[in-house]
């Protein structure tokens, strides 16, 4: 059997075909596809981007077995219905499933075990699994609630907020956050830079990728950097003890889950947030996804419908048609 798997977020959008034997078939990418985007119809591109990456890998609809969608913002019940709307103009409504995106990370952390997880690259979201299968969730409220503190959104939002209402304060980290954001947007002044992330149609993506910035400079001790990281991954920190309690997880030692860009490449994130932790949670090591969450949704179809994966053939195939990609 084909599975079609896609991990739909909110910079980015990416779709792998695969088999239950561990073959990849295909892997494509295109733009955001958050059902919380308000500025497109995320449902048709998704819909579009399922038919490129089927044809694309010489295949017509019916080749595939299970159509699988990750994709953030499912909790939107009108945009979730434009997306069911879609997959039936594709009659592939039968043979579909559709989660979240944060639902589809947890599967390739957790599988069916019960866990935490928490994501955190453009938007920020906790997930927890009980021992009885309850599903549990913290933040994810997104841009336009707030930001989710601690995501990389959030990040460059407040230094950005905070560099204009210093914009005349003498002070050497402040300098040079002020400088790697004007080199990030190649302009020569933050007013500049604030004008160019806040662009409607790229606002979310734009910004995010300050998250980045900040968490390098918060490594190399800037002072700005590290309280900007500090303050969000209190927050989320806060949110992610109430969801763990609720769950009935929490432990002196806990072993979380990890997903999403900043998490998982900033290690001075993970210490942050696990000092903002500690005195709830004193020892957190952290768990990586066992393969590429772009499995996650097609991996959920498979447990579902009591279909093995060859999980080792698959991680294998799937190092190896990234090392024959060009790049």
């Amino acid at each position: 059997m084909i599975f079609l798997s896609i991990d739909g977020g909110a910079s980015l959008t990416r779709g792998v075909l695969f088999t239950e034997t561990g073959e990849v078939r295909g892997y494509s990418e295109t733009e955001a596809t958050s059902l919380s985007r308000m500025d497109v119809d995320a449902a048709r591109i998704l819909g579009d981007f399922i038919l490129n990456l089927v044809s694309g890998a010489g295949l017509v609809l019916e080749d595939i077995g299970l159509v699988n969608v990750g994709v953030a913002g499912i909790s939107n019940e009108d945009a979730r219905e434009r997306l069911f709307r879609e997959l039936d103009r594709m009659r592939v409504t039968e043979r579909a499933i559709v989660a979240s995106d944060v639902e589809a990370a947890f599967e390739t952390v957790w599988g069916a075990s019960p866990g935490v997880l928490v994501c955190v690259g453009t938007g920020a979201i906790g997930w927890a699994r009980d021992e009885q299968g309850n599903s549990y969730r913290a933040s994810g409220r997104g841009p336009q609630m707030g930001g989710d503190p601690g995501s990389g959104f959030w990040l460059g939002k407040t230094a950005l907020v905070h560099l204009i209402m210093h914009e005349q304060a003498e002070d050497n980290d402040l300098d040079i956050l002020r400088e790697r954001v004007m080199q990030t947007y190649g302009v020569d002044t933050i007013e500049a830079a604030a004008r160019i992330a806040g662009e409607a149609e790229h606002m979310i993506s734009r910004t995010a990728q300050l998250g980045r910035i900040i968490c390098e400079l918060a490594a190399e001790h800037n002072e700005v950097a590290l309280a900007i990281v500090q303050e969000g991954t209190q927050s989320l920190a806060d949110d992610l003890l109430h969801m763990i309690e609720e769950a009935g997880l929490r432990q002196d030692r806990m072993e979380i889950g990890i997903n999403g860009s900043i998490i998982v490449k900033h290690a001075i994130f993970r210490q942050v947030l696990a000092n903002a932790l500690s005195y709830d949670i004193p020892d957190i090591s952290w768990k990586p996804p066992e393969i590429d969450p772009v499995f996650g949704a097609g991996l959920i179809a498979a447990r579902i419908n009591h279909i093995t994966v060859d999980m080792d053939q698959l991680t294998s195939n799937w190092s190896d048609y990234h090392f024959r990609s060009p790049s």
